[in-house]
């Protein structure tokens, strides 16, 4: 049975129907009046797919979503490995200093290869790469 929401004149505002959204609904936004249970918002273009913290030593803190590991690569330049792939090497990743350099001002990153199952992120202290803690979040469809 369906449900029906009365503002206080008594006017219908919403009706909710019994069913429940399919990926395809959540994935191309069309999931009018159905209720999305909690394991398809993930595929919602606007819900982050995947975060974590690093570390400034290269590991991964706890907690983290969709992350399977976190490959040190070198100075500076680390790997991000997904549990779950994303559909095309086609996504995006944000990425932030969790705190600047003391000298402030040339501090930042990078991605430098996107893969279905994993993005490379480069952190730069001024011209060289550096080894400080980051944040990485990355968005598209999987």
């Amino acid at each position: 049975m369906a449900w029906r929401f009365f503002n206080s004149n008594g006017e219908a505002l919403v009706q909710h129907a019994e069913s429940e959204a399919t990926q395809a609904e959540m994935e191309g936004e069309s999931a009018v009046a159905k209720f999305v249970p909690p394991d398809l918002v993930k595929n919602s273009p606007g819900v982050a797919k995947g975060w974590c913290v690093i570390n400034a030593d290269g590991t991964i803190q706890s907690p983290d979503y969709n992350v399977a590991s976190i490959t040190d690569v070198s100075t500076g330049v680390r790997d991000v490995v997904w549990d779950t792939d994303f559909s095309t090497n086609v996504y995006a990743a944000v990425a932030t200093l969790a705190q600047a350099a003391a000298v402030g001002g040339d501090e930042g990153g990078e991605f430098r290869s996107f893969a279905v199952g994993s993005v490379r992120h480069t952190v730069f202290d001024g011209s060289s790469v550096d080894d400080a803690a980051t944040s990485v979040i990355a968005f598209g469809d999987q």
